[in-house]
């Protein structure tokens, strides 16, 4: 939204410094009471698309860190979505054992490595795990997190990631 607000803004400045350019004595450009009065229009709009497209991408970083959403498929409560998720039936516990099903996605299945790699919200990281080459959609796996927080795990499919799904560790 943010992306979008600076671009128009960034379009407007664009125009504004075409038509002084092309029709220097036009209405539109009479309207500025003083030629100090284009410029300082012309910087404010500039300073207005880099605050927007900051907001932007500091807020597309905090994105990242939100739980995934849920949904219940066949009786069963899920965290991601249809490119990855797993199921999630009870809460994810500080240095205890998950025990959990995988949802892959469809180009998982049958890919020469997949793998899952695991962040921590404060920068932390643990071990990835490899999974063995899957035959169908669903993988049963075991998580096992040192730290509570918030912790995404990427699923990684060939060397490149594909989806992640965000997760909530509590403390013991």
């Amino acid at each position: 939204m943010f992306l979008f607000i600076a671009l128009a803004l960034l379009f407007l400045n664009v125009a504004f410094l075409i038509l002084k350019l092309v029709a220097p004595y036009s209405e539109m450009m009479n309207s500025f009471k003083t030629v100090n009065g284009f410029w300082k229009a012309q910087v404010a709009c500039l300073a207005f698309v880099l605050l927007f497209v900051f907001l932007h991408f500091s807020g597309e970083e905090r994105a990242k860190w939100h739980t995934s959403p849920d949904f219940v498929s066949d009786g069963n409560l899920y965290l991601g979505d249809e490119k990855g998720s797993i199921e999630y039936n009870s809460f994810v516990v500080e240095e205890v054992n998950f025990e959990t099903n995988l949802i892959l996605p469809e180009k998982a299945v049958g890919a020469d490595k997949v793998r899952l790699l695991f962040t921590h919200d404060g920068d932390g990281k643990k071990e990835p795990i490899a999974l063995p080459h899957s035959r169908g959609k669903e993988q049963p796996v075991t998580l096992w997190f040192p730290d509570s927080g918030q912790w995404r795990m990427d699923i990684e499919i060939n060397g490149s990631v594909y989806s992640s799904v965000v997760l909530p560790v509590k403390e013991k």
